[in-house]
């Protein structure tokens, strides 16, 4: 008998396309978790420059702001430069940031670096998604979907608790310097494991659409930003949403008006004529909206008034990350098998009911229950988030996967600064008026009463702000019902044929 020799045997290698997964989710994950690992840091900024809340909080709007202006250029970069080249210069860019943070001697410094850090990570995500889905088939954009999300979902999870972790037993420039080796390795498996691959078409830069889109958005963003401090009806604040609605609606025109001239483009406008993309994005922004804004609403109910340390309250928030995390995997596949609609609408009445027990908390809710809760987010969030962003590419054919991608990432910044702005503003505005109403109901209180009355007015405010959540969340479910639920059989032979050709020896 022969036997085969050990030269003659094949090894099993892992496929491609799962690769790129395991090669881009350093990046993925890292732009995520920087977006919420640093907002536990605040308080310390605050003594560390000594610097009042709203100044220090310029870093955050630094990197949003960034963000917002350089995502919609990743469809000219990944056509020009080529997918896997785009990628390792923008994890550098974001990698060489996170070091300068770090080093900041001075609050004006770490701002400067952040919008370096800001110009590296508006790429990652986007860039991202596009290298997986032009790997995976469309029967497999779930499942493969569902794997990039593990980052998606386990990133501002686990970022409230790193964060205070660092923040409480290190100091503020390690919730920075974090990033460096992650950084490096995923340079360094990047360059050895991923593949280029290039547009055959030479596009040319938009600067109509760049100028009008970086001023529109910039304006709006920061707009957002200041309302929840200034207050909306402050004539700056006005003056900046009509200015931002102006240069958007402009912007609008102009793209449109260079589309049919068959002009390059910014961002591909036209993809809203797809609907699955359309009500997958109306879809998202909505949950974005409840999702970033209780982010920021959660901190607030377990730190200032359950007493809870940061790193406590990050703990507590633990179970949800898990919870997202097997519900994503779970999701992807049920999506690669039913459709979108199957997957995201239960995920999206999960997400109303959380919200809705949310609105009755109290300051004597016991733990246990929050756990629940949590755990019933996390399972929501991992049948909606990864899910609505297939399905909104599900029809998409590799050329469209950076625009997008793109477009698909600057709604979901508008929405994220969206709701962050007007909750916060909702849970001010409404614990002044509580406190009012408690201090007429008991005039003459002393110390320990007014922050008892300070307490249960905050308390009351913030079963407001998550009332107005339950309302855009169901909103949300009426958008989810109007996304195509089918079953996606095969990658097109136009569509591979497209991809072979595009393949270029690095």
């Amino acid at each position: 008998m022969a036997f085969p020799t050990r030269s003659s045997v094949a090894r099993p290698r892992l496929p491609y396309k799962w690769i790129v997964i395991l090669v881009v989710v350093f990046g993925a994950f890292m732009t995520i978790l920087d977006q919420t690992i640093v907002n536990i840091a605040l308080p310390r900024l605050q003594t560390a420059f000594h610097a009042p809340l709203n100044v220090v909080q310029g870093s955050i709007t630094a990197y949003i702001l960034t963000q917002g202006v350089m995502t919609p250029t990743t469809a000219f970069f990944v056509d020009r430069l080529g997918g896997k080249r785009f990628y390792l210069l923008a994890l550098g860019i974001f990698t060489i940031g996170s070091a300068l943070c770090g080093l900041a001697w001075s609050l004006p410094a770490l701002i400067i670096f952040r919008v370096v850090q800001g110009v590296g990570g508006a790429f990652l995500y986007p860039v991202a998604v596009t290298l997986v889905y032009r790997e995976f088939p469309p029967q497999q954009r779930g499942t493969a979907s569902a794997a990039l999300g593990v980052a998606a979902l386990l990133a501002p999870a686990i970022g409230p608790t790193l964060g205070g972790y660092l923040v409480t037993y290190s100091d503020w420039p390690y919730i920075f310097f974090i990033n460096v080796p992650l950084g490096i390795i995923g340079i360094l498996l990047g360059i050895w494991l991923l593949r280029e691959v290039r547009s055959q078409v030479q596009v040319r830069f938009d600067f109509a659409g760049f100028l009008l889109a970086a001023s529109g958005l910039t304006t709006l963003l920061y707009a957002l930003s200041a309302a929840s401090t200034d207050g909306w009806g402050a004539p700056k604040i006005v003056g900046l949403l009509a200015a931002s609605l102006l240069l958007l609606s402009v912007f609008v025109a102009v793209e449109l008006w260079r589309v049919n001239r068959d002009r390059a483009v910014l961002l591909d406008l036209r993809l809203f004529s797809n609907s699955p993309f359309l009500f997958s994005n109306i879809a998202s922004a909505l949950i974005t909206f409840v999702f970033f804004g209780g982010l920021f609403l959660f901190p607030i109910y377990l730190q200032s008034l359950r007493g809870l340390s940061a790193l406590q309250s990050g703990l507590l928030l633990l179970p949800q990350a898990f919870a997202s995390i097997c519900m994503a995997v779970i999701g992807g596949r049920l999506f690669d098998r039913f459709g979108a609609r199957t997957v995201v609408i239960p995920g999206l009445v999960i997400m109303v009911f959380t919200l809705w027990q949310c609105a009755y908390l109290q300051l004597s809710t016991p733990l246990w229950w929050l756990i629940v809760i949590y755990l019933l987010r996390g399972v929501a969030l991992g049948l909606i988030i990864q899910p609505l962003n297939a399905s909104a590419l599900q029809d998409m054919r590799s050329q469209q996967f950076a625009q997008a991608s793109s477009l698909y990432n600057v709604i979901r910044f508008v929405s994220t600064s969206l709701g962050v702005a007007i909750l916060a503003t909702l849970l001010q505005s409404q614990t002044k008026v509580y406190v009012g109403e408690f201090i007429k109901q008991a005039p003459g209180s002393h110390s320990g009463v007014t922050h008892l009355i300070e307490s249960q007015a905050m308390m009351q405010a913030l079963q407001d702000t998550f009332w107005l959540s339950v309302v855009v969340a169901v909103a949300g479910v009426l958008a989810g019902a109007f996304i195509r639920s089918r079953r996606i059989l095969d990658r097109s032979e136009e569509e591979a044929i497209e991809l072979r050709s595009a393949m270029v020896a690095e």
